[in-house]
């Protein structure tokens, strides 16, 4: 249950203690406007929340833009996802569409497709290929890959495991 808005005290002491809950949300990661907004509603005032909100942002603390690319960083990084997740999470914290187009833009399924996959992939035997390509390929699905990319990375990395001397890259990026 949310707590009633702290209506004691001033205009000040409202802005105060709600920059200071921001703050202290934004001290374990970056976050979009909404979230933040979403968080301060109902513990404070909407006059000490939209005060908060524009210091924030005309601090860059608070930048949309650039939280959603840092998000779409940190997914390929550390837990690679396809470009229809990353887009749905994004819209889940609050991000525009048009942000997230732009946060998006010259994503490489492919690239992030194989860094989802290979570590996974080194754990699945190759004996039984129809296997592999069924586990590689749900995992893959799972993460929002879908269509050629999802096969070809499955493909790519059977190749690699059943044969690391024989897999190549030739000066297009494709394997032989």
């Amino acid at each position: 249950m949310a707590e009633a808005p702290h209506l004691d005290g001033d205009a000040d002491s409202q802005y105060v203690k709600a920059k200071n809950a921001a703050l202290h949300l934004l001290s374990y990661r970056s976050r979009s406007e909404s979230e933040v907004q979403r968080r301060l509603q109902g513990r404070f005032t909407g006059e000490a929340i939209d005060r908060t909100l524009s210091d924030l942002r005309r601090q860059g603390l608070l930048d949309d833009a650039a939280f959603a690319k840092e998000w779409r960083e940190q997914r390929e990084k550390f837990r690679p996802r396809g470009q229809n997740v990353i887009r749905q999470e994004l819209l889940r914290l609050g991000v525009d569409r048009e942000v997230i187009r732009d946060a998006l833009s010259g994503f490489d399924a492919s690239a992030n497709a194989y860094r989802a996959g290979s570590r996974y992939a080194a754990k699945l035997p190759v004996e039984d290929a129809g296997a592999f390509r069924r586990k590689l390929g749900g995992f893959l699905h799972r993460r929002g890959f879908e269509g050629e990319v999802l096969g070809q990375t499955v493909e790519r990395l059977l190749r690699e495991l059943f044969d690391p001397l024989h897999s190549s890259v030739d000066g297009d990026g494709q394997y032989d």
